[in-house]
């Protein structure tokens, strides 16, 4: 009983001396809740600082396009990330301020990335932000998921748009159009009748671009969804593509630990 007195005597004398703090069971799991809070805000606060630097290198490289790749002032490009739950969401788009003066865009019946200079630069930016600020969170094997919206005005095709076959011909590939989901062909033969044929060849184009010309998207886990939109007002302004890429589990490493206390 003596040995057991002097031995928990030494033990509260030695923390007592070196400063150091006594924590239940409790306490100390609770810390540890605490800490992997703290680790999520600081996530939130660099995406927020990540955005408004993403945003001002997009003006920038906006600014310095070359003559032929010029895109208005009238085109209003937006780039947002967001921090949901343990997942990474990046989203890159572009609209025209006043429709009526849009004429940078894609040209009638043109549905190549190559037509389109906001959508080349839309593109261009994501490959450079994938391949270096995103690189470390597109480990081989990660699950993305990728939302390529495409969009056509309201002009009616009246002659077929011959299709080239630059992304292989579909036969009833499950898409959405207009907000519902559809069955999409489109091949050689058949060409292009419909807008919603046209609107999904722009996603494919820009689906084709992250495939081939993104390397880190060339090891992971991608699940692309195409969304196909007929506007029925008339203008280059309605013909656009947007891109919204979810990196999932890119802070699975400081999600809060589930504890049940003593």
């Amino acid at each position: 009983m003596k040995k057991f007195l002097f031995t928990t005597i030494l033990i509260s004398l030695s923390a007592m001396c070196f400063g150091q703090e006594v924590e239940t069971v409790s306490e100390r799991f609770h810390y540890r809740y605490l800490k992997k809070e703290q680790s999520k805000e600081q996530i939130q606060k660099e995406n927020e600082e990540r955005q408004r630097n993403w945003q001002e290198e997009l003006a920038a490289m906006k600014a310095n396009l070359a003559e032929g790749q010029k895109v208005s002032d009238n085109v209003k490009i937006e780039v947002q990330t967001e921090v949901q739950d343990n997942n990474l969401v990046v989203s890159v788009s572009y609209e025209t301020l006043v429709v009526a003066d849009a004429a940078d865009d894609y040209a009638l019946g043109k549905y190549t990335i190559q037509n389109s200079n906001a959508c080349m630069l839309m593109c261009s930016f994501l490959k450079n932000k994938l391949e270096k600020d995103l690189v470390d969170y597109l480990k081989e094997g990660t699950k993305v998921d990728v939302k390529i919206t495409g969009a056509t005005d309201g002009t009616p095709i009246r002659n077929k748009i011959a299709y080239l076959g630059e992304y292989g011909d579909f036969t009833d590939k499950p898409i959405t159009l207009n907000g519902s989901p559809y069955n999409m062909t489109v091949t050689q033969k058949t060409g292009v009748t419909t807008n919603g044929q046209l609107a999904f060849l722009r996603t494919q184009g820009v689906e084709d671009f992250l495939k081939t010309q993104v390397e880190p998207l060339k090891h992971t886990e991608n699940v692309f969804l195409s969304c196909a939109v007929e506007n029925k007002e008339k203008g280059g302004g309605y013909r656009r593509v947007s891109v919204e890429m979810i990196i999932r589990g890119a802070f699975a490493d400081v999600e809060p630990e589930k504890t049940v206390k003593p």
